[in-house]
């Protein structure tokens, strides 16, 4: 790659990122001569990337205009597919919303996962009407471990015959577009990333915590996946060797003790011993636990103990990894303060201090299609930096 190829590459991926410069702010960014940058810049907007409104010619008066990425240079579809339903979005090439959608059927096997997403994609189709015309990929979020490269769903263990599927091949086969398929948690990790621009964090571990637990990790713009795809797996991270069997078949995950079915045998366990609880046990859920534990003193203590748990597994994160924040994500953020303050506790006591000096704890700001669209826009960085 010739450094105009490379100039090209960084200025691109810096509009994927970010969404707008101007001439100047490239050339201080790049460090390279404004001439070159002015020739790269003419480049993409020759083949379409960018527009530059208000610019006429050579020179546009005292203040720049700022370049942005072209709308209708390409549109993306996203699909979220997650434990207990899918969402899809369709955005053009800035990333803005054209339409979305939610589904939710019953799952017994593979088939029907592949309904429920064909279902979906069908009608975004629907909704977006003659502009489909303009979609130029999908990408799609796993729940699971994934091989990126064959495009392969490896296994989810929430999800039913969710195992060694070849999502890629069989949605391309499906809607004749090229498809990409990254892990979830992944997709979130860049989306918090892209929600805090433009004052960034160098870096950010999140850690989703539902009925499964996942994390990310991303560096400077940089996601880490692991050599086979399989790093930041730290729901099925062992903590207690002599702990519960987790789906995976392990004993001890953190996914074991901290997910819906541990939780509710904390809460059985803790009413067994004496402690009362306003909770149905028979009807036990989730949000009712999580509803509870800021008044409930059984369901409180048990929050205690999952915070615990998390922390315990995050300690190995921030001495590894040392994270510039730590961001919270999925059902068990409603916890807010209970658990920040609880993690907090426990890496404190468990981690060098100058881990945790300038580390941050925040919940997640991201909304329940931001992940579809984080696929939407992995898609369209993958196609246009020709990944």
């Amino acid at each position: 790659m010739s450094r105009k190829e490379e100039l090209r590459r960084r200025i691109l991926k810096y509009f994927l990122l970010r969404g707008k410069a101007t001439r100047p702010e490239l050339v201080e960014y790049t460090s390279s001569r404004a001439a070159t940058v002015f020739d790269v810049i003419d480049e993409l907007k020759s083949c379409g990337f960018l527009v530059e409104p208000g610019r006429r010619g050579k020179r546009t008066g005292r203040k720049a205009p700022a370049l942005t990425l072209h709308g209708t240079a390409g549109y993306w579809l996203g699909v979220d597919f997650r434990h207990g339903g899918t969402a899809g979005i369709i955005i053009d090439g800035c990333g803005e919303v054209i339409c979305r959608e939610e589904l939710s059927c019953a799952r017994r096997d593979l088939n029907d996962c592949r309904r429920e997403i064909g279902e979906l994609v069908r009608r975004l189709r629907k909704a977006a009407g003659k502009e489909w015309e303009l979609v130029s990929g999908i990408g799609f979020a796993d729940p699971g471990v994934v091989d990126p490269d064959n495009a392969v769903s490896r296994k989810a263990v929430n999800i039913p015959g969710w195992e060694n599927a070849a999502t890629g091949e069989w949605l391309e086969g499906e809607f004749h577009l090229p498809v990409g398929i990254w892990p979830e948690t992944m997709i979130k990790t860049r989306m918090e990333y892209m929600l805090r621009m433009p004052d960034v964090p160098e870096s950010i571990f999140l850690l989703t915590l539902d009925d499964g637990v996942g994390g990310g990790f991303i560096r400077n713009g940089e996601l880490f996946v692991g050599s086979s795809g399989c790093g930041m797996e730290i729901g099925h991270l062992v903590i207690d060797p002599a702990g519960p069997v987790c789906k995976c078949g392990n004993r001890g995950c953190v996914e074991a003790l901290v997910g819906e079915n541990g939780i509710r045998s904390k809460m059985v366990q803790a009413i067994k011993s004496g402690m009362k609880s306003s909770l149905d046990m028979e009807n036990f859920s989730l949000n009712a636990f999580l509803e509870a534990a800021h008044s409930d003193k059984a369901a409180r203590i048990v929050a205690d103990q999952v915070c615990k748990n998390i922390g315990q597994a995050l300690s190995a994160v921030v001495m590894l990894l040392n994270p510039s924040m730590i961001v919270f994500g999925g059902a068990l953020s409603k916890l807010d303060s209970i658990l920040i303050s609880g993690v907090r506790r426990v890496l404190e006591l468990n981690c060098f201090a100058g881990a945790l000096q300038e580390l941050k704890l925040e919940l997640a700001r991201s909304d329940e299609f931001d992940t579809a669209r984080g696929a939407a826009l992995r898609m369209r960085d993958k196609v246009w930096l020709g990944e």
